[in-house]
């Protein structure tokens, strides 16, 4: 039944382009600044979450400063593209309810069209980071590890996938469970705000495994333990992989689509009666 309908949804790509060009379209219609937001939003960010766990807590000294801060954004520019996607596909249904219940299109064509969008917002983000990076360049080899540059940045395809895989698998699952239960959504944000921060994104797992090596069996199992460690590798420049947190965050991520799905079939029905 899932392989059918992933089939019915791949034949309707052209809809979910035309959903994404609306979406992103719409985003920016009334902005001055357009598509600089999505540069100085994680930027800004960037430099909140540097001043305080790099300069008020010495996470840094000196040259290490623009090591940190590329480190912070390749952690945090993922983090907001999945923040984002599951706050938004978790009211994908019920904010598009017209056209969810009056056209013909695969309804999870609602979640993954949001993720997408998000998606190519976080790829407009990406020169703050790369910009950091090109200054490090100036100062320090990034290949000097067991790794050169190039082949770091192979990472990013898996880190890239299995985001897209995680965020559309529990955008299935939100989005029917929170038009059904309008309460879902602040739960959503609150767990939201408790996962940054079990998240290594302004830490390392090494500091883990100094301070608390008893919780990395937990975390691994965190999917994003293993995405974030992708985006690092590719984009930070970080020496060594995470091959456990790889494998379980690849399991993790395709569990979640294969669940989501599940329960996107099962929640239908009831959804379009609802909205």
């Amino acid at each position: 039944m899932e392989t059918t309908r992933l089939a019915g949804i791949w034949s309707q790509r052209k809809v979910l382009d035309t959903l994404v060009r609306r979406d992103l379209r719409v985003r920016y219609a009334r902005s001055w600044l357009g598509y600089v937001w999505t540069l100085i939003d994680p930027l800004a960010m960037g430099l909140v979450y540097f001043f305080v766990f790099g300069v008020l807590f010495g996470r840094t000294t000196g040259s290490d400063d623009l090591v940190f801060i590329v480190y912070l954004l390749a952690g945090m520019l993922p983090w907001n593209w999945f923040n984002n996607s599951i706050n938004e596909t978790a009211r994908a249904l019920y904010a598009e309810r017209l056209l969810v219940r009056s056209t013909n299109i695969a309804r999870e064509m609602w979640v993954i069209r949001v993720v997408i969008a998000k998606g190519i917002e976080f790829l407009l983000s990406l020169p703050v980071l790369v910009l950091f990076v090109v200054l490090i360049l100036f100062g320090a080899d990034l290949g000097s590890g067991n790794l050169s540059l190039n082949e770091r940045l192979i990472a990013i395809v898996p880190a890239l996938l299995l985001q897209f895989v995680l965020c559309v698998g529990m955008g299935l699952v939100m989005a029917p469970v929170t038009a059904l239960v309008d309460d879902f959504v602040r739960i959503v944000r609150i767990v939201l705000r408790m996962l940054f921060y079990f998240t290594p994104i302004v830490y390392s797992m090494e500091l883990v495994d100094d301070k608390l090596p008893w919780a990395r069996d937990l975390m691994v199992w965190n999917p994003l333990v293993g995405i974030m460690d992708m985006w690092r590798v590719g984009l930070s420049g970080k020496v060594g992989v995470d091959g456990w947190a790889w494998i379980t965050a690849t399991i993790v991520s395709f569990a979640w689509l294969a669940f989501g799905l599940w329960v996107f079939r099962k929640l239908e029905p009831a959804v379009l009666k609802e909205i």
